[in-house]
């Protein structure tokens, strides 16, 4: 069954929804709802009476597209692609389909926007059914995006008001230590945190790499107030308690309520997600320390990734971050001098 929806900005009818097992969305070029009604009963009955085609060339880009959202993937910016591309078959989609696609879908946006938005998700729904790669526009460079503490203080009270107890530390753990969500995830709650000697060990590292981490002083007093810590068992879990599912690793069960949180923050969570507070924790420890070694040690990199956010890295930021209660000096005489208040309103 295909539903009727207006986009913003639009006077066209648009029928959206799945007709045999696969997504659609196609506009009725109607602005009357009536006339939009009898020619979407017309796309159904000709989806309806199409052959069911196989291997990955004859394969449209709906169909595609609904197998790479079944297997749990990542749903974003794919409604303006279904539009676009709908029944194109993979085999045809080359990259001046894809030039064309660009100017039709972003015209005049940035690479860096268009890499993100149209090249990257057509590329992962095209990889899924075949191995070849298109090559995405060169020019604006790696896109590194960070926020400013008072900024993440928002989002960390904004979590408060949900739930979970998990929630508010685990957003503060990922500010405060720059941590990535599979590695936060399995961090035991006995074997791998000690909050008095303020370390804590990441086993299950991107790179294969453990490695030991200083605890910054918010993220000692937001994990001090779970209930679950020195268990055994993961550190960080459900609101109600239960363990997140293997999938949690790519950051999935967790999204949902991060982005409420940013949003209730005034923050856009098309723009800050989880991966941003890693972002965001590299620029103010390089601000305060100016230790790159320390920085990519801590951050577990074992590339060159690290140098972009010492270029990022300010005075000003550190200043901030400090006055926020955010302090990466772990040598020196201000460490863990938290305000009570600071530190409550972060865990």
């Amino acid at each position: 069954m295909l539903n009727l929806v207006k986009r913003p900005n639009s006077p066209y009818w648009v029928a959206r929804g799945t007709i045999n097992g696969i997504r659609f969305e196609r506009s009725t070029g109607e602005t009357s709802k009536p006339e939009a009604r009898k020619r979407a009963a017309e796309i159904v009955a000709n989806l309806q009476a199409a052959p069911v085609l196989s291997g990955w060339r004859d394969m449209s880009f709906a169909r595609a597209m609904t197998a790479y959202l079944e297997s749990g993937k990542d749903a974003r910016f794919l409604d303006r692609l279904l539009e676009y591309f709908q029944d194109m078959r993979i085999a045809e989609i080359d990259n001046s389909v894809m030039a064309r696609a660009a100017n039709s879908i972003y015209p005049g946006r940035a690479p860096a926007t268009v890499r993100r938005q149209l090249y990257a998700p057509v590329n992962a729904i095209m990889n899924f059914v075949k191995d070849e790669k298109l090559r995405s526009p060169k020019g604006g460079g790696a896109r590194t995006m960070f926020v400013m503490p008072a900024m993440a203080d928002r989002i960390i009270h904004a979590a408060t008001t949900q739930p979970s107890p998990w929630l508010p530390a685990l957003i503060t753990f990922w500010f405060g230590q720059g941590a990535r969500a599979g590695e936060t995830f399995a961090i035991d709650g006995r074997d791998d945190v000690d909050l008095a000697g303020r370390w804590v060990m990441l086993r299950d590292t991107k790179n294969g790499h453990e490695r030991r981490v200083t605890l910054q002083p918010r993220v000692v007093a937001a994990l001090s107030l779970l209930p679950n810590i020195g268990q055994p068992g993961p550190l960080f879990r459900r609101f109600d308690g239960r363990i997140f599912a293997e999938k949690v690793k790519r950051g999935g069960q967790v999204r949902t309520a991060f982005a409420r949180a940013v949003e209730a923050g005034g923050g856009d969570p098309s723009i800050i997600t989880p991966h941003v507070c890693r972002h965001s924790w590299a620029t103010w420890f390089y601000a305060q320390t100016r230790d790159p070694l320390r920085l990519k040690e801590e951050g577990g990199w074992r590339s060159h990734e690290y140098q972009r956010y010492v270029k990022l890295g300010t005075p000003e930021v550190g200043d901030e971050a400090r006055e926020k209660g955010w302090n990466f000096e772990v040598a020196g005489e201000n460490w863990g001098r938290v305000r009570p208040s600071v530190a409550i309103s972060g865990a």
